[in-house]
């Protein structure tokens, strides 16, 4: 894996606004009509909690969607209860840009464009935390693995001999993926919670 992110808090959309707009409505409401029938409390306290719900029903979506991208694959993952998922080999991928408005500029995010060969077309990803670096990431992953593929020896042997089994795939050192790690969050791909937090899990591995 390089990078996994999690959406752009603007993928919480006007939840978090209006539940708290209704709740400080109610508060205030009951500090200036404090003889109000409890009626009207309970249909306050209602409101309350109907917007509440939603709020923690758009935060559990948002802590379970997630896009990966691994040296071969561009991962997208979401759901609750129900999971969903697309998964894009970083070979078929034919271009890929990204689309940011005035205020998503302003709040860095926006929205990348993967032209995919085949029958996918062209798969939008919205919401997308810094996408002119998301898409920087997946163009040097696609020209590492055109480099790799070029620099592949060919491995295959005279008639009559049967095939060699291939060398495994060397493993990455911790320290050459806590560089990397280093790298994502210097460029402002990763926040300092996720460095910190991915950075410990490599560390216990040594």
């Amino acid at each position: 894996m390089v990078v996994e992110l999690l959406p752009h808090w603007s993928y919480l959309g006007w939840s978090p606004v209006i539940t708290a707009a209704v709740a400080a409505a109610v508060v205030s409401l009951a500090m200036a009509w404090t003889t109000a029938p409890s009626a009207v409390v309970e249909v306050g306290l209602g409101i309350v909690g109907v917007t509440g719900l939603w709020l923690a029903a758009r935060v559990a979506r948002w802590r379970t969607t997630s896009l990966v991208i691994t040296t071969t694959r561009l991962v997208r993952r979401s759901g609750v209860l129900a999971r969903r998922g697309l998964d894009i080999r970083l070979d078929r991928i034919n271009e890929v840009s990204y689309h940011q408005s005035l205020a998503g500029r302003m709040a860095r995010t926006g929205a990348l464009q993967i032209e995919v060969g085949g029958e996918a077309g062209v798969v939008v990803l919205d919401h997308v935390r810094r996408p002119a670096a998301v898409a920087g990431v997946v163009h040097e992953q696609i020209a590492a693995l055109g480099r790799s593929a070029r620099e592949r020896p060919d491995d295959t042997p005279p008639a009559g001999l049967p095939a060699m089994p291939a060398d495994p795939v060397p493993r990455r050192t911790v320290g050459e993926r806590l560089v990397e790690l280093e790298d994502l969050r210097r460029r402002g791909i990763l926040t300092e919670s996720e460095f910190a937090d991915k950075r410990a899990k490599l560390l216990d591995r040594l």
